[in-house]
């Protein structure tokens, strides 16, 4: 008898995951576009069903002068950032319909309403059309990154629907520093969490990004894919004596990994690329073995019932804390 609860049955029960170890052509959208529809081909014709690239994986990652300098207009991001939806994410739309997939993308937006506001912005595209975006919440600051001077901070944690079910997206800090995202999404329904990360190399951020990844899947009952960008400038000493106060130009660590539940054991690896190139690494989920886990920990169902007064609690002091 399946253990899949009633809210979940008309889904399917499999789902195929990619990750892409990816490197932008920084600055050059056309060029990169070309990378990211030859990785969505790719994925198609390996029978993916759901495909993840890193963030800011359209424009590239990086800060600039003019935004280190702390200016309210920046003429390289603008150029960059595009409405969505907008050429680039309906070509992509075009190729998940013709594949049949679904695709994450991490990329600069540009606001419908208000052109001078800009967005670091994972873009959800499926089979159907584009679905959404999800804009980065918490931006990291100067010295060591822009993007709190480029960018504007995202006001929503939306999930989209699939055939496999809710999906949620997040954005590197926001899932590496932040776990109550991740919880918020999979309270949301998400059993599957796309993480867009931009993660440079350094002492013990492989074990990082990797556990991480680990217990997020765990604690919250879902699959996780982390997507990142490999390569890069080498920068040895980023975390040397005075190197935090200067431009990040970063090795990227690569290493994107798909992790989850595999009952009876707890969070495992499924799938990891290298740290030395490109590539595309996949794992096929099963949500018959993710609920498995059902009768031990049917955490949603907990914090709906007996647990409620539980999440009001937690409610409660973040609203206090934020009003601080």
């Amino acid at each position: 008898m399946s253990l899949i609860p009633e809210r979940y049955a008309e889904y399917e029960t499999t789902c195929t995951i990619g990750v892409v170890n990816f490197t932008s052509i920084r600055g050059d959208v056309p060029a990169t576009l070309e990378k990211i529809e030859a990785n969505i081909r790719e994925a198609g014709a390996q029978g993916i069903d759901i495909l993840v690239f890193p963030e800011e994986a359209l424009v590239g990652l990086g800060g600039c002068d003019v935004c280190r300098q702390g200016a309210e207009h920046c003429d390289y991001h603008h150029g960059l950032a595009e409405t969505v939806p907008g050429p680039s994410t309906e070509r992509i739309a075009e190729l998940c319909a013709e594949h049949d997939i679904y695709v994450s993308v991490g990329l600069a937006e540009r606001d419908q309403d208000d052109p001078e506001k800009l967005y670091n912005a994972a873009a959800f595209i499926g089979p159907d059309g584009i679905q959404g975006t999800y804009h980065k919440v918490h931006l990291g600051s100067l010295p060591w990154v822009t993007e709190g001077v480029t960018f504007t901070n995202g006001t929503e944690l939306p999930v989209f629907e699939t055939r496999f079910g809710p999906v949620g997206l997040q954005i590197c800090y926001d899932f590496w520093f932040n776990p109550e995202l991740t919880r918020i999404l999979c309270a949301k329904g998400a059993r599957i969490i796309l993480n867009s990360c931009g993660t440079f190399a350094g002492p013990g951020k492989l074990d990082y990004m990797t556990q991480t990844t680990c217990v997020r899947a765990q604690e919250n009952l879902a699959y996780v894919a982390s997507s990142n960008h490999v390569g890069g400038e080498k920068a040895g000493s980023s975390y040397a004596a005075g190197a935090v106060d200067e431009g990040r130009t970063a090795d990227m660590l690569g290493h994107s990994t798909i992790a989850g539940p595999a009952f009876p054991q707890f969070s495992r690896v499924m799938a990891q690329a290298g740290g030395d190139g490109e590539e595309i690494v996949q794992a096929t989920v099963s949500f018959e073995q993710l609920h498995r886990w059902e009768p031990i920990f049917p955490w949603r169902d907990w914090r709906a019932t007996h647990q409620q007064p539980v999440s009001q609690l937690i409610a409660d002091e973040f609203t206090k804390l934020a009003n601080q």
